[in-house]
């Protein structure tokens, strides 16, 4: 049973360090420019021990950035972080420091840290660092003088993404439209305006075509503790949608236009055909359920077999009286006494009284086959 289990560990430890994928969390950072930051790759597998790290962006500029391998220097592999970029710490302890300085518009993207495995049997294994970063660079403008509260919403091409859309001047007033803005470089671009008084798809300065059409959109409210919430789903995106946005309520008597991308921002991140974090996510959640409850049943079979032994040794261990003794009050062959517990029995539970016995229809077979009438016992 246990070269069982033991083959069912290995199979799922080798699926794991195979796949050497995992889905981390998002970090997200915020910084101006002329700032620095310091992004920390941290790897949670440190048996056996990797020998190199890499940093890729995956989004705006998708690419290497750097790789540096134990005891060799750092190589930055991107023109514009060169003299910008250190790294402190050793890939071979799981842990080490990127740090960016004079941070630049260009810098926002989403970064992520690969360590390197080495693997004997093929090609080395890629495993992503526990944290993913998104980094926000704001310019010298409005949009950077505030800090801004991220979320991430994540889904795969075709698919769809439901963004809150906030007041900017409080509750309390009508609302009369819904505007969306989306920044992909230095400045946030209007891609959606909708109002009462005024209906366009998109703003005038946008140098792009409408990037969400009417069939794309849907409005929707809901009711809430503090008023009626509202959210914009945006529908059949694609990986070039993937953008930070901000979803803003036009109000009556309030300015309907603003150039800031506002406080409350979502990152949406469209993946196309390797769109497979969740699917591969639900899939180990699949798998890891049906390894624990076989390793329950496995458990629970041990616990009835030891169960089972033990009670098998109990029954050896206490062997049936034999047929002449649990026949009490009947006389042996060859005139032999009768068992003295018998006796005692009998005069300790009747000491001051007469007992008398007397079962004539009762025989029982002698070992020669013969039927012999039952003698009384000695009184």
């Amino acid at each position: 049973m246990m070269t069982g289990i033991q083959c069912l560990v290995c199979l799922w430890t080798l699926l794991i360090s195979q796949t050497g994928f995992v889905c981390s969390d998002v970090r997200f950072l915020e910084r101006r420019e002329g700032e620095s930051v310091v992004l920390p790759c941290v790897l949670e597998q440190k048996d056996p021990a990797p020998f190199g790290v890499y940093l890729r962006r995956s989004w705006l500029s998708p690419g290497e950035l750097l790789f540096v391998y134990s005891g060799s220097p750092v190589s930055v592999t991107d023109d514009a972080s060169k003299n910008r970029t250190s790294v402190s710490g050793d890939p071979s302890l799981g842990a080490l420091n990127v740090t960016i300085s004079q941070l630049r518009a260009g810098d926002t993207d989403r970064y992520c840290c690969d360590f390197v495995v080495d693997n004997p049997a093929a090609e080395d294994i890629h495993i992503h660092g526990l944290t993913e970063f998104f980094l926000l660079v704001s310019g010298g403008g409005g949009d950077g003088h505030e800090s801004v509260d991220m979320d991430l919403v994540e889904t795969c091409a075709g698919g769809s993404a439901v963004l809150p859309c906030f007041s900017p001047h409080g509750e309390g007033l009508a609302v009369e439209g819904v505007s969306l803005k989306r920044r992909r470089g230095r400045a946030p671009v209007e891609v959606l305006y909708n109002s009462k008084r005024h209906r366009s798809s998109s703003s005038s300065s946008s140098s792009r075509p409408p990037q969400f059409p009417a069939e794309r959109v849907q409005l929707s409210s809901a009711p809430s503790p503090g008023g009626l919430t509202y959210n914009l789903t945006l529908q059949q995106l694609q990986p070039e949608d993937s953008a930070l946005y901000s979803c803003q309520l036009l109000l009556r008597d309030t300015p309907e236009r603003s150039t800031s991308l506002g406080r409350r921002v979502v990152f949406v991140s469209v993946k196309g055909e390797e769109c497979s974090c969740s699917a591969y996510s639900a899939a180990l959640y699949a798998l890891s359920s049906a390894v624990a409850l076989f390793l329950l049943l496995l458990l629970l079979i041990a616990l009835v077999a030891i169960y089972k032994g033990k009670a098998r040794r109990r029954v050896k261990s206490h062997p049936a009286a034999p047929i002449y003794e649990e026949m009490t009050g009947l006389q042996p062959l060859g005139g032999k006494v009768a068992p003295r517990r018998w006796e005692e029995a009998e005069t300790s539970e009747y000491r001051n009284y007469t007992v008398k016995k007397s079962c004539p229809g009762n025989h029982y077979e002698s070992p020669s086959g013969d039927l012999r009438p039952r003698s009384e016992s000695h009184t």
